[in-house]
């Protein structure tokens, strides 16, 4: 949802100021900060030395915890406070207060949402630790805040209020990474509309389809019986009518053993598949030193330590575990006082709060109109959309429900084995991650994290009826019992977003998964290959062969085989299915496949169902590709005509629209529609996101290998051709037997300063697929600065 602010801001408020002569060397002179000498910082009690390497990392030292939480708090604002405060205004429903008319909607959303609501009530029950631990990082930011001389020209230009953060700011920026990386409700309305459209006992065989290549018996499509029928909620998700949260999210991560590495260390590896085309991208790449604690690695802005990163014990990383934490429940309005809803027969109060939208208006007094929302509540939840027939959609969030305590992220920088690390994930029940993790005796470990409901119905697949939701949630799932291992027999783990719930898991996790396709081929190399030096690991996280095409391509080539397409088909057979950038195979494969889907459930969903239905993969993609094992399935056969189809027909249907539509763009050769051409990746300025001067202060787009099922992640929206949207917006290995360094890279830069040495400098490096050093040892920092701070109370 960043992403949405960031398009917001750039369209409407800042473009004008760079088309302006002279606007692009105001930039560049009036965009800098102090990373020299000396600075004036309230809130310490000692002086803390910053101290940045030739990429503008900063190492932060400090004589006490207290203090190297507040310096990095500090020292993040200097290099992200515009992307602090686009969270900010976002998550708090401000954003139509910058941008207008235009950020209205996000703001109704996120006010209905009540996340704010939500960290208010969570941030008085944190433990004293966690709630010292957020306040510092708060007052870091504070400090930086009140420097306004200092402040970035983005920030100054997009207009955005400025103020001290609080404990309950920070709480909150944790609850929108909980519901950014949480959410399966969106699948939920699809799974809803696709029974509105073809009843409860056919959408069932379309439900999504979980694989966990170690599970020995592969988990049925989890279905409850409890359904209701005829809600006609397809409408509303094709309007928008509630919070869409991006569930694209993704990553890659693992760790192997002392016994199956090459230097004899455990190694660890991580690289989170985001939208960071956004310059300088979302992790802040930071050391911090202070007795007892030694830590390099990235963050999260707005949350403080690391949430990647090493210390001289352990080192860990993290993917999107896909914790179904929300379920909506179908309420039923009281026909005789709308003002009520029925609840077990009794006709109860909705709970109401009024807000006060404020929206940036040139012809209002003083600048701004106020639009009032009424947000309803059941005991459910917030009401998120109207349905059909007197019905709401109520959403229940677990993390509505937190019981305080500890938040697991206070306890990583000192944790000194994979057990303590376990114990500090199973803390974290507001982030619903799959940690990965190994330390310096050569152990690894993995745990999924969050708050996850002991669901009676087994399931969070469809919206249920309100009636069920007392009975249906039982509690949680205890932290120890979430899918996890600690030193495993096989020497390694790792995670890609799949299904990682074990064999007789008596749980529910999830219903929303990656396909395998990832995974299996990290599983592969580490189980069959011989045992691996840091550069190998490297080498895994750029593998660019796709187990998807290696299985489906040849049943496309086959049915292609003889006919008018049969060019086509002899570029597929000759292809092996690596996805490289000079080979139009790729470009072949990827777009029959998507036609191929349409093709198939066109008839049955309609295109507007099914367009949106296949805009989310991970829906999907599993149960669509068993589907293809069975050529005769009634689902190949079109309605609409008297002929009974079959997959090799939808095959050639799908292969006729693909071609026209790569003819169209790229010319009448196949051997011309190079991956390279069609699938590329651009970096854009806050400033300018489209239209001329993009490229000037962003990057023109380059060719880039990989697709969505490759270990190198470059995922692309369904039907809006191939640009690469999600990807490693980071590389990382920690490697035991390197005690100087770690070598890692992010898609950008440290600062969002326009212009500035660091927005980009990191850039080309990760293009290249060449990771670089950050420094762990104190000596290295030391012999390696470039710059040197000292902040003074």
């Amino acid at each position: 949802m960043l992403k949405r602010i960031v398009q917001i801001l750039l369209a409407l408020v800042i473009v004008v100021v760079v088309a302006i002569g002279g606007g692009l060397a105001w930039l560049r002179w009036g965009n800098s900060y102090k990373t020299n000498g000396e600075l004036q910082m309230a809130g310490l009690s000692a002086p803390v030395r910053v101290l940045r390497d030739g990429h503008g990392i900063p190492y932060i030292f400090a004589q006490n915890t207290a203090d190297l939480i507040r310096a990095q708090g500090f020292v993040t604002a200097q290099h992200r406070l515009f992307q602090l405060e686009a969270y900010r205004a976002l998550i708090f429903g401000r954003v139509a207060e910058v941008v207008g008319e235009a950020g209205l909607e996000s703001d109704r959303q996120m006010r209905t949402l009540g996340l704010a609501q939500n960290a208010r009530r969570h941030a008085k029950l944190l433990s004293p630790q966690a709630r010292d631990f957020l306040t510092w990082y708060a007052e870091g930011l504070s400090a930086y805040a009140a420097l306004t001389a200092d402040h970035p020209v983005e920030l100054k230009l997009a207009g955005f209020r400025v103020g001290p953060w609080r404990l309950d700011d920070m709480v909150a920026v944790l609850h929108f990474v909980n519901f950014s990386h949480a959410t399966n409700y969106r699948a939920e309305l699809l799974m809803q509309a696709m029974i509105d459209r073809l009843g409860f006992e056919k959408a069932k065989a379309l439900f999504p389809l979980n694989v966990n290549p170690d599970r020995k018996a592969q988990l049925a499509s989890l279905a409850g019986t409890q359904v209701v029928e005829g809600l006609n909620v397809q409408d509303l998700i094709l309007q928008n009518g509630v919070p869409i949260a991006p569930i694209e999210l993704g990553s890659n991560n693992w760790a192997v053993s002392a016994a199956r590495s090459a230097s004899g260390a455990t190694i660890v590896s991580n690289d989170p598949h985001l939208d960071a085309r956004t310059l300088p991208g979302i992790w802040h790449p930071v050391g911090l030193f202070a007795p007892g604690i030694q830590a390099v690695g990235a963050a999260l802005p707005g949350v403080p330590g690391l949430t990647v990163g090493r210390t001289p014990h352990v080192a860990f990383g993290v993917t999107n575990g896909y914790g179904d934490s929300q379920d909506l429940f179908v309420e039923t309005v009281d026909p005789a006082n709308p003002s009520n809803y029925l609840d077990n027969g009794a006709s109860v109060p909705f709970e109401t709060r009024e807000e006060i939208i404020r929206v940036k208006d040139s012809k209002a007094e003083g600048g701004l109109r106020e639009e009032k929302l009424t947000v309803r509540s059941t005991k459910r939840g917030p009401v998120v959309g109207t349905a059909a027939n007197g019905r709401v959609l109520a959403l229940r969030m677990a993390s509505a429900e937190i019981p305080g305590g500890p938040l697991g992220i206070e306890n990583l920088l000192t944790a000194k084995t994979v057990q303590e690390v376990d114990a500090a994930a199973q803390q974290m029940g507001v982030m619903y991650f799959n940690y990965v993790f190994g330390d310096s005796s050569g152990a690894v470990g993995h745990r999924a994290t969050g708050l996850v409901p002991l669901r009676a119905s087994g399931h969070g697949v469809f919206p249920k009826p309100a009636e069920t939701a007392a009975a249906d949630w039982r509690g949680f799932i205890p932290p120890d019992r979430l899918p996890g291992q600690i030193a495993p027999a096989r020497g390694w783990v790792g995670t890609a977003n799949h299904d990682t719930q074990p064999d007789n898991y008596p749980y529910h996790y999830g219903s929303y998964f990656s396909p395998p396709y990832r995974y299996a081929t990290i599983k592969n190399r580490i189980e069959n290959g011989p045992a691996m030096k840091a550069e190998d690991h490297l080498k895994l996280m750029q593998d660019i062969s796709n187990a998807q095409a290696r299985m489906l391509a040849p049943k496309i080539a086959a049915a292609l085989q003889g006919g008018k397409h049969a060019d086509l088909a002899t570029i597929l057979g000759g292809w092996d299915f690596h996805e490289r950038t000079d080979s139009a195979a790729p470009t072949i494969y990827h777009a029959i496949y998507e036609a191929l889907a349409l093709q198939t459930f066109n008839d049955e969903l309609g295109p507007d169902l099914a367009k949106r239905w296949l805009s989310s993969w991970y829906t999907w993609q599993s149960r669509f590709d068993a589907l293809l094992e069975n050529p005769a399935s009634p689902w190949f056969d079109d309605a609409a005509t008297p002929a009974v189809e079959t997959l090799p027909d939808m095959i050639q249907r799908a292969a006729d629209s693909a071609r026209a539509d790569l003819e169209a763009k790229y010319g009448p050769k196949p051997q011309d529609w190079l991956w390279g051409k069609v699938h590329t990746i651009a970096f854009v300025s806050p400033l300018r996101r489209s239209g001329a001067g993009k490229e000037l202060l962003g990057t023109a787009p380059r060719p880039y290998a990989g697709s969505g099922e490759t270990v190198q992640r470059a995922l692309s929206a369904y039907g809006q051709g191939f640009e690469t949207r999600f990807f490693a917006s980071l590389r990382f290995i920690a490697d035991f037997s390197d005690s100087e360094k770690v070598m890692a890279a992010v898609s950008g830069g440290v600062a969002e300063r326009q212009f500035g040495p660091h927005q980009t400098d990191q850039l080309e490096a990760w293009m290249d697929g060449r990771l670089l050093p950050w420094w762990f040892a104190p000596q290295a920092v030391e012999a390696n600065a470039r710059q040197v701070l000292v902040l003074k109370p």
